[in-house]
C-alpha cells in the first residue's frame, strides 16, 4: 500500500516539474518578445536563473508550487508584443501588462487560462480585436483594455461571462453596438465602454445587472433614449451618457435610483424639462446636463440635493428665474447656467448661502439687476455674467474679491469708469470688459495684474492712452482694446510682452509711429492695428515676429516701403496694407504661406513682385489702385491655384489680358479696370469655373468659403468696399482699358456671374444675346463702347438685374420688354441714336414698322410670378439702388478677429 501511495506522489511530482518546465518556457518566450527594457525589469528572466523563476521580477507562484500564478508588470517602459506562449500558463490567475508601449494583437491564446480571474492590457498600442475565445476564461471578474488602438465589436460571447465584474473598454475605436447579452453578465459592477466609436441603444437588458454601480459611456454615437428599466439598479452611483446622440426626456424614474452620486447626460438631444424628482437624489453629487435641448425652469426641488457639488446646466434653453432654493446646496462648488438662454430676472442673494461655491456662470441670459453683496462674500475664483442686460456701474464688490482668477463681464450695458480698486485682483488671468459703455481712461493700476493672460476692454468709449506701463504684464498672450477712443501712441514697453499672441488696437484714435520695440513680440501671431493714425514706417522688425500668421495694417498713414524683412514671416497667411501711403517698388519675397495679400490704394510703384510665383496658397490678391507697371505676359500667378480673387484695377498695366489667366479656375473676382490693356477680350474666359457653378453648389458651404478681406468695388460709378466675399459673388470688370474688338459670346458660359462690366472700352459689333443665361447677373454696365445693333431681348430673362447701363454707344431699336426693364430711367441709354426706343415709358414711342417682341399682358403676369419666384429680395427691394453690393452686406457679418 506504502508503494502504492509513493508511486502516486512521484507521479505528481513528475507532472508538476513538467508544468514548471512549461511555465518557464513560456515566460522566456514572452521575454524574447520583448524588444526593449529601459528600467531592466526583466533582466533576471534568463535561462540560467530559471531555478529561480518564482522570484523573476513581476512573477508570482502558488504557494508550496512554482507554478506561476501572477505576472505584473505594469509602467515599466516595455515595447514588443505579448507572446502566444502566455496562453501555456494553465494555473495563470492575474496577468497585468498595462500602461507599457506594447504593440500588436491581443493572443487568442489567452482563452487557454481558464483559471483566469484579471486581464489588464490597459494603456498599450495594442492594435486588431478583442479574442472572443476569452469567453473560454469562465472565472474571470476584470478585464481592462482601455486606451489601445482596438477595433471592431464588443464580443457578444462575453454574455457567457457569468462572474465578469468589472468591463471596461474606453478610448478604443470599437464600434457596432452594445450586445445586448451583457444583460447576463449578472455579476457585472463597472461598465466603462467610453470615447469609441459605439452606436445604436443602449440595451436595456442591463437593467438586469443589478450590482452594476457604474455606467460610463459618453463620447460615442449612441442613438435613442435611456431605458426606464435603469430605474431597477438601486446601487447605481454612476451614469455618464455625455456626447452621444441620445435624444428624448430625462426618465424622472431615475431618482430610483437612490445611490446615484454622478449623472452626466451632457452634449445629447434630450429634450423637454428637468424632471423635479431628481431633487430625492440625496447622494447626488454631480449633475451635468448642458448642451442639450432641455426647455424648462430650473427646479426648486434640485436645492434639495443636499451633495450636489457641481450643477451644470448651461447650453440649454432654460427659462424664468434662477431658483432660490440653490442657496441651500452647502456643498455647492460649481454652477453654470450658461447660454444660450432665456434665463431672466436677477440672481438671487440666497446663492451667496453657497459657502463653497467657487464657480459662477451665468453668461448669455436675459438676467439684469445688480449682484447681491453675498455673493461678493463667496470664495468665488470665476465669475461669468457675460452677455446679459446688467447695466450701471461695474459691481464695486467684485473688486474686493483678491481671489479671483477669471472675470468676465462682457456684453453687458455696464457703464462709468473702471475702478481703480481693479489693481487689487492680482491673482486674475482673465478679464473680459468687451462690448459695454464703459468710460474714461484705462486704469494704470491695471498693469499690476502680473498673472493676467487675457485682457479685453475692447468696443466701449474708453479714452484717454494704453497704458505706459503695460509692458509688465509679462504673462499677457490676448490684448484686445479695438473700438474704443484711445489716443496717444502705442507704448515702446509693448515690445517687452514675449507671450502675447493676439493684439487688437484697431479703430481707435492711435497715432505716431509703430515702435521698434514691435520685434520683440517672439510670440505674436495676430497683429491689428488699423483704422487708426499711425504713420511713418512698417518697422523692419516686423521680421522679428516669425509665428505671425494676419498683420494688419490697413486705414492709416503709413508711409515709406514694405520692409523686406516680412520674408522672416515664415508662418504670414494674411499681409492687410491697404489705404495706406506706401510707396516704392515691392520686388520683396513674399513668404510662400501667405493666402491674402491686400495693398490696394497705396503708392506702391513697379511691377509685381516674382516671389508671387511660389505663393501656391494665395487665394485673394489685390494692388489695386496703385501705380504698378507690367504687361502681365509672364506666367506669374500660373501655379496660383486657390486664387479667388484678383484686383489689379486702377494700375498702369498693359499690354494684352493674358491667357493664363483662364487657368485660375477658382478664379470669382477679376479686376483689371482702369488699366492700358488693348486687344480683344479672350474667349477663353469661359474656362473660369468659379464663374460658372451653379447656384445651389456655391451656396452649400457659404461660411466656409467666405473669404473675410474688404475689397473695392465700383457700383454705378460709386465704389464700394465689399468686406468678404462669398463663393456666390462673382465680379468681371474690365471696364476703362483700351479693349477692341466683339463681346465673345462665350462670356454667356459664365452663368454664374453676379457684376460685369466692361464699360469705357472700343467694343463694336452686337450685344451677344447669350448674355441672357447668365440668371444671376445683378449688374451689367456696357456704356461707353461702340456696340451697335439691337439690344437682345433675351436680357429680358435677368430677373435679378439691379443695375444696367448700355449709355453712350450706338444701340438703335426696341429695348427688351419685362419689368425689370421698366425700373431702369433714361441714363441707362442716353447718347445713342434715336433710334432706340420702347413703348413710351422711358423712350419714345417705337412705330409700328421698328422691331418688336409683343408682350402679353398675361405673359407680363408669367414673367412677375417668376420675379417672386427666383429674385432676391435685396435686389428686388433696392430696385435701382446698389443690389449687388446691398446683398453682400446682409449675407454675412464680419467677425475681425476671433475672441
Amino acid at each position: 500500500m506504502d508503494g502504492m501511495f509513493s508511486a502516486v506522489k512521484h507521479r505528481k511530482l513528475l507532472d508538476e516539474d513538467v508544468s514548471e518546465k512549461k511555465d518557464v518556457k513560456a515566460l522566456l518566450s514572452f521575454r524574447n518578445s520583448i524588444t526593449a527594457d529601459p528600467m531592466g525589469s526583466l533582466s533576471n528572466w534568463t535561462s540560467i536563473n530559471s531555478g529561480n523563476m518564482c522570484s523573476w521580477n513581476g512573477v508570482s507562484c502558488r504557494k508550496h508550487t512554482n507554478r506561476v500564478v501572477a505576472i505584473i508588470l505594469p509602467q515599466l517602459g516595455l515595447e514588443g508584443t505579448i507572446s502566444t506562449s502566455i496562453g501555456n500558463l494553465s494555473l495563470l490567475r492575474i496577468l497585468n501588462l498595462s500602461s507599457n508601449s506594447l504593440s500588436g494583437r491581443i493572443p487568442t491564446q489567452l482563452g487557454q487560462l481558464k483559471a483566469l480571474r484579471s486581464l489588464d492590457l490597459n494603456t498599450n498600442l495594442l492594435v486588431g480585436s478583442i479574442p472572443t475565445s476569452l469567453v473560454n476564461c469562465t472565472h474571470i471578474q476584470w478585464i481592462r483594455l482601455s486606451d489601445n488602438n482596438l477595433r471592431g465589436n464588443i464580443p457578444k460571447e462575453f454574455g457567457g461571462l457569468g462572474n465578469l465584474q468589472h468591463l471596461r473598454l474606453s478610448y478604443n475605436s470599437l464600434s457596432g453596438s452594445i450586445p445586448n447579452s451583457l444583460g447576463k453578465c449578472t455579476s457585472l459592477v463597472d461598465l466603462v465602454l467610453g470615447y469609441n466609436n459605439l452606436t445604436g441603444s443602449i440595451p436595456p437588458s442591463l437593467s438586469n445587472c443589478s450590482d452594476l454601480s457604474m455606467i460610463d459611456l459618453p463620447e460615442n454615437g449612441l442613438t435613442g433614449g435611456i431605458p426606464s428599466g435603469l430605474r431597477r439598479l438601486e446601487k447605481l452611483q454612476s451614469l455618464g451618457l455625455g456626447y452621444n446622440k441620445l435624444k428624448g426626456s430625462i426618465p424622472p424614474s431615475l431618482s430610483n435610483c437612490s445611490a446615484l452620486s454622478i449623472i452626466d447626460l451632457s452634449e445629447n438631444g434630450f429634450t423637454g424639462g428637468i424632471p423635479s424628482e431628481l431633487g430625492m437624489l440625496e447622494k447626488l453629487q454631480f449633475l451635468v446636463l448642458q448642451s442639450n435641448k432641455l426647455g424648462s425652469q430650473i427646479p426648486a426641488a434640485l436645492g434639495n440635493c443636499s451633495s450636489l457639488e457641481v450643477l451644470f446646466l448651461g447650453d440649454n434653453s432654460l427659462t424664468g428665474n434662477i431658483a432660490s432654493e440653490l442657496g441651500n446646496l452647502k456643498q455647492l462648488g460649481r454652477l453654470s447656467l450658461y447660454g444660450p438662454g432665456n434665463l431672466t430676472g436677477s440672481i438671487p442673494p440666497e446663492i451667496g448661502n453657497c459657502s463653497n461655491l467657487e464657480w459662477l456662470d451665468v453668461g448669455t441670459n436675459l438676467i439684469y439687476g445688480p449682484l447681491p453683496m453675498s455673493i461678493t462674500m463667496l470664495p468665488l475664483s470665476t465669475i461669468s455674467l457675460l452677455g446679459n442686460a446688467f447695466e450701471g456701474k461695474l459691481p464695486e464688490g467684485i473688486f474686493n474679491m483678491t481671489q479671483l482668477t477669471y472675470l468676465s463681464l462682457g456684453s453687458n450695458n455696464f457703464s462709468r469708469n473702471i475702478p481703480k480698486g481693479i489693481d487689487m485682483l492680482t491673482e486674475l488671468t482673465y478679464l473680459n470688459l468687451g462690448s459695454n459703455s464703459l468710460t474714461g481712461v484705462l486704469p494704470e493700476g491695471i498693469t499690476n495684474l502680473s498673472k493676467l493672460e487675457n485682457l479685453y476692454v475692447d468696443t466701449n468709449h474708453m479714452t484717454g492712452i494704453i497704458p505706459k506701463a503695460i509692458g509688465e504684464l509679462r504673462s499677457l498672450r490676448n490684448l484686445f482694446l479695438f473700438s474704443n477712443n484711445l489716443s496717444g501712441s502705442i507704448p515702446y514697453s509693448i515690445g517687452q510682452l514675449k507671450n502675447l499672441t493676439q493684439l487688437a488696437i484697431y479703430s481707435n484714435n492711435i497715432s505716431g509711429a509703430i515702435p521698434e520695440s514691435i520685434g520683440g513680440l517672439i510670440s505674436l501671431q495676430k497683429l491689428d492695428v488699423s483704422d487708426n493714425s499711425l504713420m511713418g514706417q512698417i518697422p523692419q522688425s516686423i521680421g522679428n515676429c516669425k509665428s505671425i500668421t494676419d498683420l494688419v495694417l490697413t486705414d492709416n498713414n503709413l508711409s515709406g516701403r514694405v520692409p523686406p524683412s516680412i520674408v522672416n514671416c515664415t508662418a504670414l497667411r494674411r499681409l492687410k496694407l491697404s489705404r495706406n501711403s506706401l510707396y516704392g517698388g515691392i520686388d520683396i519675397n513674399f513668404p510662400p504661406s501667405i493666402e491674402i495679400l491686400s495693398a490696394y490704394s497705396n503708392n506702391l510703384n513697379g511691377i509685381l513682385p516674382a516671389s508671387l510665383a511660389n505663393c501656391t496658397q494665395l487665394t485673394l490678391l489685390d494692388f489695386s489702385n496703385n501705380r504698378l507697371r507690367d504687361e502681365l505676359s509672364s506666367h506669374l500667378l500660373v501655379n496660383c491655384q486657390e486664387l479667388r480673387v484678383l484686383s489689379l484695377g486702377s494700375n498702369e498695366f498693359e499690354g494684352h489680358i493674358p491667357l493664363w489667366i483662364t487657368n485660375l479656375t477658382r478664379l470669382q473676382v477679376l479686376d483689371l479696370s482702369n488699366n492700358k490693356f488693348v486687344g480683344t477680350i479672350p474667349s477663353s474666359l469661359q474656362s473660369l469655373k468659379g464663374f460658372s457653378q451653379s447656384q445651389s453648389s456655391q451656396l452649400n458651404g457659404v461660411m466656409g468659403n467666405t473669404l473675410y478681406e474688404d475689397i473695392p468695388v465700383v457700383i454705378k460709378g460709386n465704389e464700394y468696399i465689399l468686406q468678404y466675399v462669398l463663393a456666390a459673388n462673382t465680379i468681371l470688370d474690365l471696364s476703362n482699358n483700351n479693349l477692341s474688338g466683339k463681346i465673345p459670346p462665350s462670356i454667356g458660359n459664365l452663368i454664374s456671374m453676379r457684376l460685369l462690366n466692361l464699360s469705357g472700352n472700343h467694343l463694336e459689333g452686337r450685344i451677344p444675346a447669350s448674355l441672357g443665361q447668365i440668371s444671376t447677373l445683378e449688374q451689367l454696365d456696357l456704356s461707353h463702347n461702340n456696340l451697335s445693333g439691337q439690344i437682345p431681348e433675351e436680357l429680358s430673362k435677368l430677373f435679378l438685374l439691379s443695375y444696367f447701363n448700355v449709355s453712350f454707344n450706338s444701340l438703335c431699336g426696341r429695348i427688351p420688354g419685362g419689368p425689370q426693364f421698366l425700373t431702369f430711367d433714361k441714363t441707362s441709354y442716353q447718347g445713342n441714336p434715336p433710334c432706340l426706343c420702347d413703348n413710351g415709358f422711358i423712350l419714345r414711342k417705337c412705330k409700328n414698322n421698328e422691331t418688336s417682341v409683343s408682350t402679353s399682358e398675361e405673359g407680363e403676369k408669367s414673367v412677375w410670378s417668376r420675379i417672386d419666384e427666383y429674385v432676391s429680395p435685396i435686389a428686388m427691394g433696392l430696385g435701382l439702388g446698389i443690389g449687388f453690393g446691398g446683398t453682400l452686406s446682409v449675407i454675412v457679418w464680419r467677425d475681425r478677429i476671433d475672441q
